[in-house]
């Protein structure tokens, strides 16, 4: 198995998601993995590769839907730092409320923080 280059799956990734709005991480990795084996039958990738791919390309938005969890140190869409929100309760002390990427569009909250779905589309262009 060969492994694709990152700008290969960033113009594949367009391709595909020009055409329709994709609803999961696995059914995103199957529909890149096809269009990959028509340029060569030996490129495959996983699915946390290609959402991985999908947050750093330019042009696509991702939603993501959450879970209760364990609370996590890095965003597990992107594995990239997280930006905590706190508040301050009636007593005076600091409660966390919300969990934000700046690089992907997570956000956890309400003891909700991990993912269990993700959908996959193009920005409108202005």
């Amino acid at each position: 198995m060969l492994i694709p280059k990152k700008e290969i799956v960033k113009f594949i990734l367009k391709d595909v998601l020009h055409r329709q709005r994709i609803k999961s991480q696995a059914r995103l990795a199957e529909v890149v993995g096809k269009k990959l084996k028509q340029g060569d039958k030996n490129y495959a990738i996983s699915a946390q590769r290609a959402r991985i791919i999908a947050t750093e390309t330019p042009g696509v938005r991702i939603r993501i839907k959450t879970r209760k969890g364990k609370l996590p140190r890095k965003c597990p869409a992107c594995n990239h730092k997280l930006k905590k929100v706190y508040t301050k309760n009636l007593r005076g002390r600091k409660v966390l409320v919300a969990l934000r990427c700046s690089k992907c569009n997570y956000k956890g909250s309400g003891n909700k923080w991990v993912p269990s779905m993700y959908e996959f589309e193009l920005k409108a262009s202005d």
